[in-house]
């Protein structure tokens, strides 16, 4: 096994590139932009894997170079190792793509929502000829939509969690490689359904690639994500699967309705409520880009409306309505309910009304304070304003004091005592 990767310098060479920067990195290793050394001038990104992780870039590699080679999707260019041309680390030399992921150039000022609908119709046009073709995206998000300079035309990226047809697997888990918020409800709800089927894998449809893509195009129309990123994963699980998201509209007043209504299609609960298909996508895409209109040609965000000011959803976790309150100790005096009632009421208020307003930017990463975490566990059956019912075997009521919880019969732990990795 090779040793941990340094990052490399600018300068540094690898077979017959130039390392110039470093563009970012990873889990899997570290991307780099490199120069041609026998084509002075010529650009391309290097992504340097880690060896633990040779096997899915030589997968991703023979992916992008056949079933996946499309005008819309970056090429693969060849292959290096480093430090040593036959023993070193694996470096995949792709077509480095310049310009901005699909979020921060909606984000620019003067895109309007006609240039949106267009360039979304020629990424739904891609992902129908990759799904006719049998290729999942499996990891798509707005990091992965390049809206390429000078050209302006949406480039897919990383493939890295991508499948085709006699593809290895990548994990011997129920899901492989995601991003939680990204995924669609019917792979959540296989993901809560796997211990009662071990060994089933999900079997990733086209509808999984296309609801990314509403997710993609509701970050580009609001600033925000349908569900805060940085919930709690059992409230943002069970947000994705049971809860409708805010109309983009309803978030953005810019947005057309007509659009707002398709990105709420894109992330209907169900996939035989989505479009069918990449093809039907960019249909009704291309048909609303060629509608006239001056709201069609008005700019996704105003120039003012970059800067960061108080949008809908919250940046941070909020305590969710699964939560439970820990027993408080006896009281000596009685008390009012009226102030606890009404700060209960206005929390809720801010959590569900539109007019509730947060951060249009994409939000600051924060650890989650202490007191917004849920002391309740929210599985699939849970309900709003519904006690969890007890798992089989659960020890029942009497409880421990001062240790344990009494709902619905049975006894709960406190966050605080959860065994360390509890799913």
């Amino acid at each position: 096994m090779h040793p941990p990767l340094e990052p490399l310098e600018p300068g540094a060479q690898v077979g017959r590139w130039h390392v110039v920067e470093r563009l970012g990195a990873g889990g899997q290793g570290s991307v780099y932009r490199v120069e041609d050394a026998e084509n002075p001038g010529d650009f391309y990104a290097l992504k340097l894997v880690r060896s633990v992780h040779e096997a899915r870039a030589e997968r991703e590699m023979a992916l992008m170079m056949v079933q996946a080679a499309h005008p819309g999707v970056a090429r693969v260019h060849g292959c290096a190792r480093w430090p040593h041309p036959r023993d070193g680390v694996l470096g995949l030399v792709m077509e480095w793509v310049p310009g901005p992921p699909l979020h921060l150039w909606a984000e620019q000022g003067d895109v309007t929502f006609r240039r949106l609908a267009q360039a979304s119709a020629e990424v739904a046009t891609t992902l129908g000829a990759l799904h006719a073709r049998g290729v999942l995206h499996r990891d798509l998000k707005p990091e992965h939509i390049v809206m390429r300079e000078p050209d302006g035309h949406p480039v897919l990226l990383d493939f890295g969690a991508g499948w085709y047809a006699g593809a290895p697997p990548l994990t011997t888990g129920p899901l492989p490689p995601a991003t939680l918020h990204m995924l669609s409800p019917e792979a959540l709800r296989f993901f809560w359904n796997s211990p009662r089927h071990p060994g089933e894998h999900y079997a990733f449809r086209p509808t999984d690639d296309l609801y990314a893509l509403g997710v993609c195009l509701y970050r580009a129309t609001t600033g925000l994500y349908p569900f805060a990123e940085l919930w709690p994963p059992d409230l943002l699980q069970y947000a994705i699967v049971h809860q409708t998201p805010h109309a983009p509209v309803a978030v953005n007043p810019r947005v057309p309705r007509e659009l707002s209504a398709l990105i709420l299609r894109l992330l209907a609960k169900t996939p035989e409520d989505r479009y069918s298909s990449g093809e039907a996508l960019q249909e009704a895409l291309a048909a609303m880009a060629s509608r006239e209109g001056a709201h069609w040609d008005a700019p996704v965000f105003a120039r003012e409306e970059t800067e960061p000011q108080r949008a809908r959803l919250p940046e941070r976790p909020r305590r969710s309505w699964s939560s439970f309150p820990a027993p408080r100790p006896p009281k000596t005096r009685q008390r009012s309910v009226w102030p606890w009632a009404i700060g209960l009421a206005a929390a809720v208020w801010w959590m569900v009304m539109p007019g509730a307003f947060v951060s249009r930017e994409a939000p600051v990463k924060h650890e989650p304070l202490e007191e917004w975490t849920n002391n309740g566990r929210v599985d699939p059956t849970s309900r709003r304003g519904v006690e969890p019912r007890p798992f089989p075997n659960q020890k029942l009521a009497p409880c421990t004091a001062k240790l344990e919880l009494e709902l619905s019969g049975a006894c709960w732990l406190s966050l605080k005592q959860r065994p360390p990795d509890c799913p």
